[in-house]
């Protein structure tokens, strides 16, 4: 058989008359497209006189009573397209229009024969007893549909793609090499150290020396948990003299339920891990947060990352040996339903196609450092991934159906969004409510419907009221709200435990090339199948009657597979190191940097996978190593030859990121919950549009700015990232983040002097030092340097503290009289009046609305009090308590507490 093939494009998209083209053009397209597949849900090919039938019968009849309301010049309303094939197969909010020989099972003819009141169409008439027959015929013989075809050919690709699969390091089988001999037979730790000094040594490098106790289990506990270390932890460590002290330090930190906390949210940055759907209509995912804590749990059973990968793509058709298994894998699957969406899609199968390729995006990015998803179009420019591997990819997941808990509908409101049928089914018993209850709640519902549906649009309904808002907001607000009281009572979803993730689709097929990307314009269908440019030996061959997504799992994680070990050893090194072997940790393509260790990048991988995936080893091994303990110390004549430290000669000094400066500041302070919370404020928020000024919305910023969890537990609704987060680089939640920008910038400063949360957690620090009454100033200063920073204040910081300390109590006695108590007004969460303060902004917690353009407290004003503040605030403090705490906020925005060395 011939490769040659041609890309079809529908005929209604060529239409050059008001019933498409003319019959002759449609001869002529006949005769040229006799090869060309009908669509993803059959593929006989249609006679000439079916062909004819359609221009002469159907399109004029869809054209004339159809394409008014549902067409690509109209709002396609309930997100359905009539001229074009492939819309009526994927259909509109209610399911497919057009099943292709089945005319009882197409909604579209069932809305024209108006046997259901509920859907009768066209409005306001009645098909003929002719058409009705007509369309019945065209269906029961496959729904024809003319297509015009372009030669192309989907196997004539960029001239260099041979080139580079043959050449472009990435793509190799690893190579593996033998640790280089050491000229030190003391130095080297392990064979990591051989191939670093081999390194150094060839470019006239030497390393620096080892770090100091102190800095080395600082260094460690942050990286391995996120976490401060104590004042206990360092000073067992500092007293341990025996040979095995530093690795028993790694294996409790390992085993710590903060290293899954920790490291889980490094994969949390990967998966663009995020509990809203973002985009143009911001719809609230009340159940990701089960995907969040299966990370955080699989990183502490230490889950083999091969079975960690394949749980997130195909975990519902992963076998499990109990009920708990089985759940923690349709949990996973969520992997590949958290991404963005554009609820406000007015198509239903542009919806499926932008959230097939986000999520071929995700997958190619987080396993393999690849960007697949710029074949969507046309054959990749720079890497070899044409465009027909995107679509044998995009066939596996076309066949699988997203449940995420939403679908589209353009213009929607209130409910729209929310598809309780959508959403992975975990366990729990449905209770049936009382069907006096349920009668109440239609009632009720009907009547909230009509009442909105009265007044919406109209003059009186836009007409302001009195609180300057729209008259129809109080009608709307009723109906959504009964809305989500008869939801309650007959969803299914709402009772028991859901979750979001995947399963396969009802209809499993290959999918057509897509023209140009564009989701209705079909080109010939590609068989699935995996990326071209991995040669992975006995790969598994896509099964008819299932989506392919475990097979597609295995081949990621085939350990012929090179690449997902590369990529995955090489994140850990970055997370461990400051930068990984290849810098460009989410582009292993030719645009990306080459390894500038790269028989140590395949030595480590192979390591990996014969040491089971476990990735905990993988990180033990690494900070056990002699490179990991270097010092930091920035040697000239090192920096004159190696500026970056690309070669590794010392440990490169980092910055905390925002989780760990939040949960160091809580930590220290004394404040900080080690248990997990259950569930997110998001299981709160109904699936309807979350607007930025919104009252929910600002309900999710108080949860985030009142907890004392760990920031890994803290709600992500897009576009609502915390201040804490937000910034000092928190991962984008839209895209694959293996690496976060680190920036330094204004608003960092100006946070860390005035926001509410450092400022309350630095009055809690210093009520801590304060309260051991027996120490002394000096002891207490000291304490809160081993605290924060880790080591001991040196003389001359002590004397300067103390002398800070003093110079401002004096200043604060002189200015309100020694008497006097002083309340810090934007440390207060609760106010008299019942309003909160969180991260200077203000609103109610009540029913009533809060004035937005009220401005925020001043973060510098002191409140001067006679009478201590109610008992929902921190309580009075007096001018000792307000100097400490200036000094622990002084000394927590230190570069050497916010770095790490």
């Amino acid at each position: 058989m011939s490769r040659q093939m041609s890309i079809a494009r529908p005929l209604s998209q060529v239409k050059s008359s008001k019933f498409g083209v003319g019959l002759a053009t449609v001869a002529c397209a006949i005769s040229v497209a006799a090869s060309a597949p009908v669509g993803i849900a059959a593929n006989i090919e249609p006679t000439a006189e079916q062909l004819a039938f359609f221009e002469q019968k159907i399109r004029p009849l869809l054209v004339e009573n159809c394409y008014t309301c549902h067409s690509a010049d109209t709002n396609a309303q309930g997100g359905l397209r009539v001229d074009d094939r492939n819309g009526l197969l994927a259909g509109g909010n209610r399911g497919a229009a057009v099943v292709p020989g089945k005319p009882a099972e197409s909604l579209l003819l069932q809305a024209v024969s108006q046997t259901d009141k509920r859907l009768k169409m066209p409005p306001g008439k009645q098909l003929s007893a002719e058409q009705i027959a007509d369309l019945t015929r065209w269906i029961s013989d496959g729904a024809a549909w003319p297509q015009v075809t372009l030669d192309v050919n989907l196997d004539e690709h960029h001239a260099d793609y041979d080139r580079l699969r043959r050449e472009h390091w990435a793509w190799q089988p690893l190579n593996a090499a033998e640790p280089p001999p050491s000229q030190s037979t003391t130095w080297p730790r392990d064979a990591v150290d051989q191939f670093i000094l081999a390194k150094l040594s060839a470019e006239g490098l030497k390393p620096v020396a080892d770090a100091d106790r102190v800095t080395l289990i600082r260094r460690v506990t942050f990286d391995l948990t996120g976490l401060p270390p104590t004042i206990e932890e360092i000073d067992a460590f500092v007293a341990d003299v025996s040979p095995d002290a530093y690795e028993r330090v790694v294996d409790r930190l390992l085993a710590s339920p903060a290293y899954g906390e920790r490291w889980g949210r490094h994969w949390l940055d990967v998966a663009r891990y995020g509990e809203s759907t973002g985009s143009s209509r911001n719809i609230p995912l009340p159940h990701a947060w089960r995907y969040r804590d299966y990370v955080i749990d699989s990183f502490n059973a230490d889950k083999p990352y091969d079975r960690f990968i394949r749980e997130q793509i195909a975990g519902d058709l992963l076998p499990a040996e109990s009920e708990q298994q089985r759940r923690e894998q349709l949990i996973a699957t969520g992997f590949l339903a958290l991404g963005v969406k554009d609820v406000n899609q007015r198509f239903k199968v542009r919806f499926i196609m932008n959230n097939v390729d986000e999520q071929i995006d995700t997958v190619s990015r987080s396993v393999l450092t690849l960007t697949a998803s710029c074949a969507r179009c046309h054959d990749h420019k720079f890497d070899p991934i044409p465009a027909r591997d995107y679509y044998a990819l995009a066939g596996i997941f076309r066949s699988s159906e997203l449940c995420a808990g939403v679908r589209s509908k353009m213009g929607g409101g209130g409910l729209d969004y929310y598809n309780p049928q959508a959403l992975v089914r975990l366990s729990g018993e449905v209770e049936v409510a009382r069907p006096e209850k349920l009668v109440k709640a239609k009632e009720k519902l009907d009547k909230a419907q009509k009442e909105w549906n009265a007044i919406r649009g109209t003059p009186a309904g836009l007409a302001k009221g009195p609180n300057g808002r729209p008259n129809q907001r109080r009608f709307r607000v009723a109906f959504e709200q009964a809305q989500q009281e008869y939801l309650e009572l007959t969803d299914p979803t709402l009772q028991g435990e859901a979750a979001v993730g995947v399963r396969d689709s009802n209809e499993i097929a290959d999918t057509e090339y897509r023209i140009r990307g564009e989701a209705e314009a079909l080109g010939p269908v590609v068989p699935r199948g995996y990326l071209s440019l991995l040669s992975v030996p006995n790969a598994a061959p896509i099964p008819a009657d299932q989506s392919g997504r475990l097979e597609l799992a295995q081949w990621l994680t085939s350990p012929e597979n090179s690449l997902a070990s590369r990529v995955i050893v090489n994140r850990v090194w970055r997370h461990l190191f400051g930068r990984g072997i290849v810098s460009t940790v989410d582009n292993f393509g030719t645009t990306g940097d080459v390894p500038s260790h790269p028989e140590l990048l395949d030595h480590l991988a192979g390591r990996f996978v014969d040491d089971g995936w476990s990735l905990k080893k993988l990180i033990r091994t690494l900070v056990l190593t002699r490179t990991y303990r270097l010092d930091s110390a920035a040697e000239p004549a090192n920096l004159a030859l190696d500026p970056s430290n690309r070669l590794l000669w010392r440990h490169a000094p980092r910055r905390l990121d925002a989780e760990e400066l939040r949960d160091a500041l809580l930590a220290t302070s004394g404040q900080l919950r080690s248990d997990r919370p259950e569930g997110s404020p998001v299981t709160q928020l109904k699936v309807m549009e979350l607007q930025n000024n919104s009252r929910p919305a600002r309900q999710v910023e108080e949860a985030a700015g009142e907890s004392l969890h760990r920031s890994v537990y803290l709600p992500l609704v897009r576009n609502l990232t915390p201040t804490s987060l937000q910034v000092f680089d928190f991962a984008e939640q839209g895209m694959v983040t293996g690496s976060r920008d680190v920036t330094t910038v204004a608003t960092q400063a100006l946070y860390m002097l005035n926001d509410p949360f450092i400022r309350r957690h630095s009055l809690n620090l210093s009520r801590r030092l304060l309260n051991k009454e027996t120490a002394d100033e000096a002891t207490q200063v000291n304490e809160a340097y081993r605290l924060l920073v880790g080591r001991e204040a040196t003389a001359a910081e002590t004397d300067r503290a103390i002398e800070f300390l003093a110079a401002y109590e004096a200043a604060l006695h002189a200015d309100a009289g020694a008497d006097r108590q002083l309340v810090a007004a934007d440390i207060q969460p609760n106010a008299a009046d019942g309003s909160s303060t969180t991260n200077g902004t203000s609103g109610t917690s009540n029913s009533g609305e809060k004035d937005n353009n009220e401005p925020p407290p001043d973060p510098d004003q002191i409140v001067y009090a006679d009478a201590p503040v109610k008992e929902e605030s921190l309580g009075p403090v007096d001018a000792r308590t307000a100097a400490w705490m200036s000094f622990c906020q002084a000394l927590f925005g230190s570069v050497e507490c916010r770095y790490v060395k």
